[in-house]
């Protein structure tokens, strides 16, 4: 990123904020509509519960899906960089065709590890360190959802305890773009961790990452 920024972190931060907007607009009618019917005092709280519930189950759906579409692109993007190339800006957006496999994967990967991390968040952690790499599986090897999954499983074994440690230190990155009013993290810690899954999945597989124009 800092040999090339523009090159590198602009097309990755414009896929995460096309990637966030759906599910934003989504989020945000949700809310308008919860909150005019609370300021007019004619519904009563189950009708805005049942709101509230049906919007964020919406929300979610509707951030999978969106997920889905984008993040083959950005691995795609992502893996070309970390191998030393310097890929066209449009690239980011050229994921569609792995959008079926993408979607059911990501699905997968995120009930497995949201109810890994509500069981004493452990099983959660154990199950993202093993499943971290499965979005680079699909793009680079073509595999399907479950394959890709078991794929990652199977390449991240010997490695967990490594790859734990990095995913405590990605939760920081993320954290700390977060506080930075958030264009840190949309500018920075999401180009820097797609090039740091895709460094690891380089790794993973025995094929050594290379600096651009390295």
């Amino acid at each position: 990123m800092t040999k090339d920024f523009a090159g590198v972190a602009v097309p990755l931060a414009v896929a995460c904020f096309v990637l966030t907007l759906p599910s934003g607009l989504v989020s945000g009618i949700r809310g308008g509509i919860a909150g005019a019917l609370a300021a007019s005092g004619s519904a009563d709280p189950t009708v805005l519960a049942l709101i509230n519930g049906g919007g964020s189950l919406i929300s979610y759906f509707v951030s999978m899906v969106a997920q889905a579409f984008v993040l083959g692109g950005v691995v795609q993007f992502s893996l070309r960089v970390a191998r030393g190339e310097k890929p066209d800006f449009g690239v980011v957006f050229s994921g569609g065709r792995f959008f079926a496999p993408m979607l059911g994967a990501t699905i997968l990967y995120s009930l497995g590890v949201s109810i890994g991390i509500l069981a004493c968040i452990v099983p959660g952690i154990f199950l993202y360190a093993g499943w971290v790499a499965y979005s680079a599986f699909i793009v680079d090897k073509g595999l399907p959802a479950v394959d890709a999954l078991k794929a990652s499983w199977q390449a991240t074994t010997p490695h967990r305890t490594n790859i734990i440690v990095y995913g405590v230190l990605s939760f920081l990155v993320g954290i700390a773009g977060a506080l930075a009013c958030c264009i840190g993290a949309l500018l920075v810690s999401f180009p820097v961790l797609m090039i740091g899954n895709a460094y690891l999945y380089l790794k993973l597989i025995g094929e050594q990452p290379r600096l651009p124009s390295a």
